[in-house]
């Protein structure tokens, strides 16, 4: 399989026995892997392996079934639990969780039904960055994304997911927290900027290129999380830490409806006083 590394290949040869032997034959429309696999940027200790596996209809109850008892198998290999993805019709191409009934997906190796991580980011990873490991080449999907729809979803990440996050202190002490909270806002950002989804790690230095020294020493907080986690904090304390943290997410809001968002809006006022 072009482009993915071995110990993964392994991982999705044995997914896809279990699929074809599970399921009925005539029910796969094919496989894909997009996220960080599909930029060349998978972490085999830390990335997950993203995929959607899209059928000629939804799974039924029992299919379900046989779905959660195909991941059981494969999390005895750590990257088996590592898989990250959903079961979608081929009608469902496009569509984000708006748009969908509830449809089986798993996380961390559990399969659960309900609704996960389809929205215009994933559709357009796919179209023009994905993998195809099984099934109909990517070009003959029809996806179809659309680069303001990847937009608009970066405007709700920042507007609601992100303002909704810095509301609590608590969580930005730890460093799982403040390595995610730094690496996807600088994602946002760069996506903006350049017209195009880099690799978190290309993401970081477009972003440090853009934005004041005021946020470099958080930047590379999160780029040392993220590369050498056991090496020792650029930040005396770690509250102070997430108070930075909490900022930067007030200030990523304010430049973006400045630069990139076509409504500026003032930030709600009370809520930087509160950090």
């Amino acid at each position: 399989m072009e482009g993915i590394p071995e110990k993964v290949e392994a991982c999705l040869t044995d997914y896809i026995k279990h699929i074809e032997k599970q399921l009925p034959r005539d029910l796969l429309v094919g496989v894909y892997l997009y996220g960080s696999i599909s930029l060349g940027a998978f972490d085999e200790e830390k990335s997950d392996i993203d995929f959607i596996t899209l059928l000629k209809r939804d799974l039924t109850k029992e299919e379900g079934k046989c779905v959660k008892s195909i991941h059981q198998s494969l999390n005895v290999n750590s990257l088996g639990q590592r898989m990250d993805g959903m079961y979608l019709s081929i009608d469902h191409i496009g569509k984000t969780n708006g748009e969908l009934s509830p449809y089986f997906y798993c996380s961390d190796g559990k399969v659960k039904k309900g609704h996960w991580d389809i929205n215009a980011v994933t559709w357009w990873m796919l179209e023009n960055n994905g993998i195809k490991v099984q099934g109909k080449r990517i070009s003959d999907l029809s996806i179809r994304s659309k680069w303001n729809h990847v937009v608009e979803n970066m405007k709700f990440n920042v507007d609601t997911y992100w303002l909704n996050k810095a509301k609590h202190k608590i969580m930005f002490v730890f460093d799982d927290m403040v390595e995610f909270c730094v690496l996807t806002l600088s994602r946002i950002l760069s996506t903006l900027e350049v017209k195009k989804i880099l690799t978190k790690v290309e993401a970081l230095k477009i972003v440090k290129e853009i934005l004041p020294q005021r946020w470099h020493l958080l930047l590379e907080e999160g780029w040392r999380l993220r590369h050498n986690p056991k090496s020792t904090s650029l930040y005396q304390s770690r509250v102070k830490r997430a108070v930075e943290c909490r900022k930067f997410i007030f200030f990523v809001y304010q430049f973006c409806h400045d630069c990139y968002f076509d409504d500026v809006r003032e930030m709600k006022k009370g809520w930087e006083n509160n950090i």
